[in-house]
């Protein structure tokens, strides 16, 4: 459920554009101390930032999943099972006021358009990327939402670095250098060194690290990032209050006659159970959003 208007969507990620998304995850990292954020230049960005264009190009199937795999039940005896089509095709959501105006054109007996459809994309690709290096964080995280950039994935180095621990990779090769000859008329050593090459993922550890992508991929995808703002900023807070008024209120007969002081005393306790259910919602969507995104990760 997904309270905000399109009026307020825009602004949101007209925000995170551009330059917006990257301050925007500088303040949360902040609160985690002053990170370092790996140079665009360092391999292992490139390792990753390779394989979440590969993932981004794989999204349109998404959208096609009914026509491409109409039979996905039916495989081989030595073929890995399909995931089954989506029975709500991941579309973009289409304007409630364009439906507005279409139910108002019916209404008038005007010759109104076709029902509106949303166009078929994926708003968002390709993804903002950081790489942090904190070799103790094994873990990623996903944020923003919109186009241009507005949306993206942060990684940690601890990640890649457990990736090669797990599935160890060759060493990489020494590449022996000689010195030139101007370095050496200044000074140089005349002898030449070794330099070690980056090392090359396999296959392996690129897959895993995929699956890591691409569930912060779904998340990006599924628009969580609207969805917690509407569920922890609006509905959750909204039906607390509600709630703790109405049993204010069929209590009070009974406080009333003890006193102000408990009157005062069971809306406190109020206000410190509306916190815990806030806290078991907020924790009861977190979960839902990771099941929707493990399930369109898989796919």
């Amino acid at each position: 459920m997904i309270l905000l208007s399109p009026e307020e969507e825009d602004e949101i990620a007209t925000q995170l554009a551009g330059s917006g998304w990257y301050k925007a995850v500088g303040e949360i990292l902040a609160s985690e101390g002053s990170p370092s954020v790996l140079p665009t230049s360092d391999w292992r960005h490139h390792w990753v930032v390779d394989t979440l264009r590969r993932l981004e190009a794989s999204i349109p199937v998404l959208l096609r999943e009914p026509e491409l795999v109409p039979n996905w039940m039916e495989t081989g005896p030595n073929e890995h099972p399909l995931p089954p089509p989506a029975e709500y095709p991941l579309l973009p959501r289409p304007r409630a006021s364009e439906y507005i105006h279409w139910v108002c054109d019916n209404i008038t007996n005007q010759q109104p358009e076709a029902a509106p459809r949303p166009a078929i994309t994926i708003p968002g690709p390709p993804y903002s990327l950081l790489v942090i290096d904190k070799p103790g964080s094994s873990n990623a995280f996903s944020y923003g939402f919109g186009a241009n950039g507005g949306s993206g994935i942060v990684v940690y180095s601890g990640f890649l670095d457990d990736l090669f621990h797990r599935n160890p990779s060759p060493p990489p090769e020494g590449v022996q250098v000689k010195p030139s000859t101007l370095s050496w008329l200044f000074g140089g050593s005349p002898s030449s060194h070794t330099v070690q090459t980056p090392p090359k993922p396999t296959e392996e550890q690129t897959n895993e690290l995929a699956i890591l992508l691409a569930h912060e991929m779904a998340h990006l995808i599924l628009s969580h990032h609207l969805e917690s703002l509407s569920s922890f900023e609006v509905v959750v807070p909204g039906a607390l209050s509600i709630f703790s008024d109405i049993v204010r209120v069929l209590i009070f007969p009974f406080t009333a006659l003890l006193g102000p002081f408990v009157n005062d005393a069971v809306a406190q306790l109020g206000k410190v159970g509306s916190g815990e259910l806030a806290k078991l919602g907020e924790y009861c969507t977190t979960k839902r959003q990771e099941l929707e995104a493990d399930i369109v990760s898989a796919r």
